[in-house]
């Protein structure tokens, strides 16, 4: 749980970063309960203020292109790569997160505030918390065949002071595992070669993220008018892909327990990203008459659609007893995309 927590107040950073000082699409409007010239004055006046706090992110079509991408990279949550050519079957559960880079650098976060800062960025988070694998061999059917499904689903709520995150995931895929080169042993299986597989199939996944933040508010003072400026808000982004993956594999056992893979291919997808800000903050005029107003930001970027062609390296590294594994199988994209996770099954 503690691990979960930890992945979801990165998003939260992310998300934070990015609708702290960013709007997508601004519109800005003030009501006040009372009406009146004085009160339309004051409303021009906070909407200008507010508005130029947010214009020049106008667009975050980059920011909505890097969490569909890196939806696509954590979809292959509870991977069986390294551990096929199991007899009859094989079961897996596994979480895996990932990232989106805006470039090469290993502190690149570090950089997100300023880059935002300066508009929109090109970066994301993904994360399939819970994922459940099922495979059968069949090759009673076309010997070397091996087909499996895949089902996740996870719904957290993280509640704190000054922020809340919903988070709400769901991913279904089937795919379809043929081994090129059979398995072949060593030294009465202390060595053990899996031979080379290559496989596909379909995926979709699903993310909602609903983040609200708290902003420090701050005073607009002009003309005689003073106020007060709360604009905390709430994002939503909903982050829906397709993907169709091609990898081709091939991994060992060492000393009956060590298993070690390496492999590539691509993944080709499809999807959107929509992005939508409501604003959740007010306007109080303390001077010289008391007002209570609400600001209603409205924002959005929305049908932005991942890359549809994404090259990867894949590796897997893992302990294995008899049937029973753990895993950690880890991906490379060649546009500075990260995934990584922990998977835990059995092969038989």
């Amino acid at each position: 749980m503690k691990r979960i927590t930890n992945i979801l107040l990165l998003i939260g950073i992310i998300l934070y970063y990015s609708i702290s000082n960013s709007f997508a699409a601004v519109t800005v409007d003030v009501t006040f309960d009372s009406g009146g010239a004085i009160d339309a004055a004051v409303k021009s006046l906070i909407e200008a203020e507010v508005h130029n706090l947010v214009d020049k992110y106008a667009d975050m079509s980059d920011f909505s292109r890097g969490f569909g991408n890196a939806s696509i990279y954590a979809s292959h949550a509870s991977t069986l790569r390294g551990y096929q050519g199991y007899d009859l079957f094989a079961v897996s559960v596994g979480t895996m997160a990932s990232v989106q880079a805006p470039d090469d650098s290993m502190t690149f976060y570090e950089d997100i505030p300023d880059d935002i800062d300066n508009g929109d960025v090109y970066a994301g988070v993904g994360f399939n918390p819970v994922v459940g694998q099922m495979g059968i061999n069949l090759g009673f059917i076309i010997d070397g065949l091996y087909m499996s499904f895949k089902f996740g689903k996870f719904n957290y709520e993280l509640d704190q002071s000054d922020y809340r995150v919903d988070y709400n995931s769901s991913l279904i895929g089937v795919l379809v595992d043929y081994q090129i080169i059979r398995t072949k042993s060593i030294l009465a299986r202390a060595l053990l070669w899996r031979g080379f597989n290559i496989e596909s199939g379909f995926i979709y996944s699903n993310s909602n993220i609903v983040y609200s933040q708290e902003i420090d508010s701050f005073e607009v003072i002009s003309g005689g008018y003073t106020a007060l400026i709360d604009p905390s808000i709430n994002l939503e982004m909903d982050v829906s892909t397709y993907v169709i993956p091609v990898e081709i594999y091939t991994s060992f056992r060492l000393f009956w327990t060590i298993n070690i893979g390496v492999g590539g291919g691509f993944d080709y997808a499809w999807g959107k990203t929509d992005l939508t800000i409501h604003s959740d903050g007010s306007a109080v005029i303390t001077a010289p008459a008391a007002a209570e107003g609400t600001i209603t930001i409205d924002a959005s970027t929305k049908d932005i659609e991942p890359d549809s062609f994404r090259p990867k390296l894949t590796a897997n590294a893992g302990l294995s007893i008899g049937p029973v594994f753990i895993d950690v199988p880890a991906s490379y994209y060649l546009d500075n995309g990260y995934a990584i996770g922990l998977t835990a099954g059995f092969a038989w």
